[in-house]
């Protein structure tokens, strides 16, 4: 083996650049633009789940397929306001395609019953 094809061995590891699978939260509206209160809401959310914001991973759909989150590989999905395509389930964690799933409304649209029953349900979820 030549020298460059040592180096380039130990510069480059595809481990680098595997990321871990991490818990994927979908939005119906994009996070720039939910009110600072909405912002909030979600940010405690992930905090009490014993989660930090920057952990986990947020994207803005509004409906989705187990299939259409494999790229994404992740361990749990939160549906806030997109809907789960071929499942008319809300708030209640449950297992689509062999992925934990908890489907709800917008922030915008959950009231204090609503946030009661989607904390039931991610405490089921993540076992809090």
């Amino acid at each position: 083996m030549s020298q460059a094809a040592t180096i380039g061995t130990y510069l480059y590891p595809e481990d680098l650049y595997s990321l871990p699978p991490r818990v994927l939260v979908i939005l119906s509206d994009p996070w720039e633009n939910l009110s600072e209160a909405d912002q909030t809401t979600l940010t405690k959310m992930i905090t009490a789940l014993r989660l930090n914001i920057a952990a986990v991973q947020i994207i803005t759909r509004a409906a989705f397929t187990a299939a259409d989150l494999a790229a994404y590989a992740p361990t749990k999905v939160i549906a806030l306001g997109a809907t789960l395509q071929g499942s008319s389930r809300l708030y209640e964690s449950f297992t689509h395609d062999g992925l934990p799933v908890v489907v709800a409304d917008a922030l915008p649209r959950l009231d204090d019953l609503k946030k009661k029953n989607l904390w039931l349900a991610l405490r089921q979820m993540f076992g809090v």
